[in-house]
């Protein structure tokens, strides 16, 4: 049996990761005549509820799926992706940890999974499973983006800003756009406890 491949397309907000995913999928589906089927998290709705969508207007049908990934969440997805050829997962860094299981166990069914998350949250620390999703994937794609404050192409990180400033610590899950994040390099990205320290100051 084929044993499947693990793809995970990483990078910050505004990279275009699920531009990536889409565009993969679609290439798949209309060139390589595979089956997909493709996953959201329920929790976002930021494009509308039907699809996953990039910012540049790139639209994949998909299901949802809750961010807690309970059994019978796993057992509704190996369920109905018997007959797909390719599973992708969309914001996979909110998904807990069953994650990971689900996405071996496709690629033991020979799937190809495609999946595609923040490398890191706003405290530039490993962002949920993605870490241990990088330790199995067969292909890692590594994104960048423009630098919200110097304009460099090598951004990495996603600062969450609070009234125009640097976020404090605060929730681990924020789910915004461009009025509470913004992608910047490692030179310009201001971590919360910094941030907290230059706010001390003032």
């Amino acid at each position: 049996m084929d044993r499947g491949t693990i793809t995970v397309i990483i990078g910050p907000m505004f990279s275009e990761k699920s531009g990536e995913l889409i565009r993969r999928c679609q290439k798949l589906m209309q060139y390589g005549r595979k089956k997909v089927r493709a996953y959201k998290p329920t929790e976002d709705n930021r494009f509308g509820e039907d699809d996953i969508a990039s910012r540049i207007g790139y639209r994949l049908p998909a299901g949802h799926i809750p961010k807690e990934m309970t059994p019978t969440v796993v057992s509704q997805v190996l369920t109905e992706t018997i007959h797909a050829d390719v599973v992708a997962f969309d914001e996979a860094q909110f998904f807990s940890e069953p994650i990971v299981e689900l996405t071996e166990e496709l690629a033991r069914r020979g799937k190809h999974v495609i999946l595609d998350g923040l490398n890191m949250d706003y405290r530039g620390k490993p962002f949920g499973s993605i870490g241990e999703l990088l330790a199995i994937a067969d292909e890692i794609v590594k994104l960048t983006s423009f630098c919200a404050c110097c304009g460099s192409p090598d951004a990495a990180f996603t600062q969450r800003i609070v009234n125009g400033k640097p976020a404090t610590l605060g929730p681990l899950f924020l789910i915004g756009d461009t009025e509470s994040y913004e992608p910047r390099c490692r030179r310009c990205f201001v971590p919360p406890d910094l941030a907290e320290a230059e706010r001390s100051k003032g």
